[in-house]
């Protein structure tokens, strides 16, 4: 099981770090400077540690994200779900994905329409998650080795040639807060709720039905470990070459900065990476993400199990559809409703964390937040 261990734990760093993960880092760093160390400290809280913890939330119960929602009462083992999964899917992250490896593979030929390559990658989205097991296998053993070593290139290059770090105008606490923010809007913590179960069902078939929950569980938090630590690095490279190249990003479009910091560092030749750093960051992904929410539908709606492949197919076309509003279109709607969820989940996951059992206090919490958000977003 020692290698399983290996090439899970990258199955999900690839899972996770998807199209905001290659976005928000660097606009943190072009905007921090020499201040970029604290800003990666507040992007590590909500963009790692938070997502986590969410992660090991589920898996304190059960691995089922049913069992830790149901304890909120009022049907918000289905409601609930059902909002976060199509945030994460197809009305969403999903298309958010296309649009970011859009930019990466626009710049290597610009004379490809959005409509175009949003057909060719939700069909590649689509057959890769098929079946949950070959999607992690396909994603552990050959997606991420792509993506890890495009990435790996650009920071090694970058760092290796970065000047001297520009002054900011940014304080500690600015630059911490402005971390935070943007780790808030990855939505990682609310994927995490979801990769939890996925990793804890493929753990369970690699290991047996006869495997101590125990072994299992210490199995999936080291898996897990792993693929945080990844991030982390990838993380803080990103950060760092926001900040010494900030001369040469801050004109552009955020979702062009690493295309554009590409071609500075490695020429003409350098749209092959750019184009298959961010092109297999964002499938890897909208392939867990659309799996899952098909999935979810299924089991919802009761559709037989030899139907699956209509409902992902379903979810993919709508997919296609939202990714043509572009990613400015994308976050105009996604934005409002993450500042009144997010909060509340936040505090329900910490203290399903420290006592996950049921307790009147852990659902009055999450619902007052939740209420006080709203009223702050209609005054």
């Amino acid at each position: 099981m020692g290698p399983s261990i290996f090439i899970l734990g990258f199955s999900i760093f690839a899972m996770f770090f998807g199209s905001g993960n290659l976005v928000f880092p660097m606009q943190i760093g072009s905007q921090c400077l020499n201040y970029w160390g604290i800003g990666f400290l507040g992007l590590l809280m909500s963009g790692i540690l938070i997502p986590f913890a969410g992660v090991f939330a589920i898996k304190r119960y059960q691995g089922s994200y049913d069992n830790f929602f149901k304890e909120l009462g009022f049907g918000a083992n289905i409601i609930i779900p059902l909002i976060l999964l199509s945030l994460l899917g197809a009305f969403g992250i999903v298309p958010r994905c296309i649009t970011v490896a859009f930019g990466g593979f626009h710049v290597l030929e610009p004379t490809i329409p959005l409509w175009a390559f949003s057909c060719v990658f939700t069909l590649i989205c689509f057959l890769t998650g098929l079946k949950d097991t070959r999607m992690l296998n396909i994603i552990g053993k050959f997606m991420t080795p792509v993506k890890l070593s495009t990435l790996a290139l650009i920071i090694i290059v970058g760092i290796i040639s970065a000047p001297y770090l520009p002054t900011s105008e940014y304080t500690n606490e600015s630059a911490f807060k402005l971390g935070l923010v943007q780790g808030y809007q990855t939505m990682d913590l609310i994927a995490g709720f979801f990769f939890s179960s996925l990793i804890f069902k493929h753990v369970e078939q690699q290991c047996g039905s006869a495997t101590n929950p125990k072994t299992i569980f210490l199995i999936s938090a080291k898996a897990s470990l792993i693929g945080a630590s990844v991030i982390a690095m990838a993380y803080g490279g990103l950060v760092y070459l926001g900040a010494s190249y900030a001369n040469v990003i801050q004109a552009v479009q955020p979702t062009e900065m690493l295309p554009t910091l590409t071609k500075h560092l490695l020429g003409q030749y350098s749209t092959i990476v750019i184009a298959f750093a961010m092109g297999f960051s964002c499938l890897t992904t909208a392939t867990a993400l659309n799996n899952l929410y098909a999935g979810f539908l299924r089991k919802l709606f009761k559709i037989k199990d030899g139907h699956f492949h209509y409902v992902l197919a379903a979810t993919s076309i709508v997919s296609f559809a939202l990714s043509l509003l572009d990613f400015k279109g994308i976050a105009a709607f996604l934005t409002p409703i993450l500042d009144i969820i997010y909060p509340g989940l936040i505090v329900f996951t910490i203290a399903s964390l420290i006592y996950p059992h049921p307790h009147v206090l852990k659902r009055v919490v999450f619902y007052s937040v939740t209420l006080a958000m709203i009223i702050f977003k209609l005054i």
